[in-house]
């Protein structure tokens, strides 16, 4: 049987100053603290029963260290490793428990040095019981959390140098299905929307500007119920003094959007609300011209993108 993706699982950023960038992660976002060990924090949401869908590592400068998915069942892991091999893809096997909670992982590197692990077991650490919800399907208590903090790790948005190569490559080597894709005047591709799964959206794969970097992270993104979340987060960013870099509703995977960023890594959190579900086994991708609309944004805007290198 052919390995399948799960969905994706976790983020490993890297920053210059960590307990500056707890200020944002934790204290402004709302990510829980569940491990620190060995200079790297280990986070995650009030919902989330992973061990982590986040890590911050201190580092001389910012940047990315890899992008998790997880498998849909432990053979998968394998699985993947022998498909990417035999295709002569340099694979790095890392032993279980080498990342906190996580159980044997594959690791390695798209044509332009996007860093993706692929791992299917992960510990679901209990809550310290003043911490815990009476709710046995919710692990924090509402009442010892912040009330902005998000539900669960959505998507990320990768740019790229050849950002239709890249989708390809996803597709044929890890079988992401396309979701939504977005064609410019002169007929490139500026962006593709991929899922391993029925969401609309897992992996955003964008054409990066000639002086970025090849292969960059633009943001990850978090989910949140509703638009009124997003008022919410944006009145926290202002009475902290964060930065947020847009506010509204994509017109691609009809997301509402806020965009809020550590002013000391640049790393860039998306609070996303709405979308739409894909259920249709048969589904055909949504087709975008640049014609089509006069603004990617069907409602409010966005500031220039801030990539991070890997």
């Amino acid at each position: 049987m052919a390995p399948t993706l799960h969905s994706l699982g976790h983020v490993a950023l890297r920053t210059p100053d960590l307990e500056t960038s707890m200020e944002f992660f934790h204290d402004g976002i709302g990510l829980e603290e569940v491990e620190r060990i060995d200079g790297t924090v280990y986070l995650r949401t009030p919902d989330e029963f992973d061990h982590h869908s986040l890590s911050l590592t201190e580092r001389d400068s910012a940047g990315v260290d890899h992008i998790g998915w997880q498998t849909a069942d432990s053979e998968s892991v394998a699985g993947f490793a022998d498909k990417l091999e035999s295709e002569g893809i340099d694979v790095t096997w890392v032993e279980a428990g080498t990342e906190p909670g996580q159980g044997e992982a594959i690791r390695f590197s798209t044509p332009t040095g996007h860093r993706f692990e692929c791992y299917y077991e992960m510990e679901k650490p209990d809550v310290t019981p003043d911490r815990r919800s009476k709710l046995k399907n919710k692990p924090y208590a509402a009442t010892n959390t912040n009330p902005i903090a998000p539900h669960h790790i959505e998507h990320v948005q990768i740019w790229d140098d050849d950002a239709h190569a890249l989708a390809n490559w996803m597709c044929e080597h890890l079988d992401f299905r396309v979701q939504e894709l977005y064609d410019k005047t002169d007929g490139s591709r500026w962006g593709t929307w991929v899922s391993a799964n029925g969401v609309k959206i897992e992996a955003a794969i964008i054409q990066n500007n000639p002086d970025d970097p090849p292969a960059s992270l633009n943001h990850v993104a978090y989910k949140v119920d509703s638009g009124d979340d997003l008022f919410d987060a944006a009145d926290a960013m202002q009475e902290r003094e964060i930065s947020t870099d847009g506010f509204g509703q994509h017109s691609v995977s009809r997301g509402k959007f806020l965009y809020a960023r550590d002013p000391v890594s640049d790393h860039t959190i998306e609070f996303n609300a709405g979308g739409y579900l894909v259920f249709d086994p048969e589904w055909e991708p949504i087709e975008w011209q640049e014609t089509d609309l006069k603004n990617r944004q069907w409602i409010g805007r966005i500031a220039d993108g801030v990539n991070v290198p890997y």
